[in-house]
C-alpha cells in the first residue's frame, strides 16, 4: 500500500527562489534547511488536524503514525509521510455493553454496537486489551456479551477474530485530502522560507 506523503523543495517555489537570490551559497543552504523542516513539522500538525477531524481518535494517536525525513543543508528536499495498518478498533473508544461492543470510528457518525462483539485479552502475555468477535454455532445458549470471556466454558471461547479499524492513511490519501495538504505546505514554506532569510540579511547588516 502506497503511503501519502509530501515532498517540500523551495528550488520548486519561484517566489522563495527569487527570495534567496541575495544570499550567497552557504546562507542558501541554511535558508532552505530551516525553512524546510519548519514546514515539515507544520504538515504534521495539518494533517493530523485533518484526519482528528475525521476519526474518533486523540490527536496524539494520529501524530505517532508520521514520519518526517529532514532536509540537510546539501539536499534542499524533505518529506513528510504517514505510515501505518488498519488500527485496533479498541482505540475507537471502544464500551463493552449487555448486547457486544460499541465505537465510534468517524466523528460525524453515532457510536455502533457490534453484536455478540467482547473486549478481552486472550493470550497470557498479552498487554493491552482487544476487541474480539465470536460467530455462535453451537446449539446450547449463547453466552452473555460482557460476562467475562474467562467465564465461558472453552469450546466456546474459540475461533475469535480480533477487530480493527481503518487504515487511516487512505483517508489522507485522497487526492482532494492532498491537494489541501499542498496548498497550506505551500503557505506554511513560504513564510518560513521569508522569515529565514530576513533573518540572514538581518547578520550581515
Amino acid at each position: 500500500m502506497t503511503e501519502p506523503a509530501i515532498y517540500i523543495n523551495p528550488r520548486d517555489v519561484e517566489s522563495i527562489r527569487a527570495m534567496l537570490r541575495g544570499l550567497n551559497r552557504d546562507e542558501v543552504d541554511k535558508a532552505n534547511a530551516r525553512g524546510i523542516n519548519l514546514t515539515l513539522t507544520g504538515v504534521r500538525t495539518d494533517g493530523t488536524k485533518i484526519l482528528s477531524d475525521h476519526y474518533a481518535l486523540t490527536a496524539s494517536a494520529i501524530r505517532d503514525s508520521w514520519k518526517i525525513g529532514k532536509a540537510k543543508f546539501r539536499d534542499p528536499t524533505g518529506v513528510v509521510s504517514s505510515q501505518g495498518t488498519f488500527i485496533r478498533l479498541i482505540k475507537f473508544g471502544a464500551r463493552q455493553n449487555n448486547t457486544g461492543v460499541s465505537v465510534k470510528v468517524l466523528k460525524q457518525n453515532p457510536r455502533a454496537t457490534i453484536a455478540h462483539a467482547f473486549i478481552a485479552r486472550i493470550r497470557g502475555d498479552q498487554r493491552a486489551d482487544q476487541v474480539y468477535w465470536r460467530k455462535w454455532k453451537g446449539t446450547h445458549k449463547k453466552p452473555v456479551p460482557g460476562r467475562g470471556y474467562k467465564n465461558l466454558p472453552f469450546q466456546y471461547r474459540f475461533p475469535v477474530k480480533a477487530l480493527y479499524g481503518p487504515r487511516i492513511q487512505d483517508y489522507l490519501g485522497d487526492p482532494g485530502i492532498i491537494a489541501t495538504l499542498m496548498e497550506l505546505a505551500g503557505e506554511r514554506l513560504e513564510k518560513n522560507m521569508r522569515h529565514e532569510v530576513d533573518y540572514l540579511l538581518s547578520q550581515v547588516k
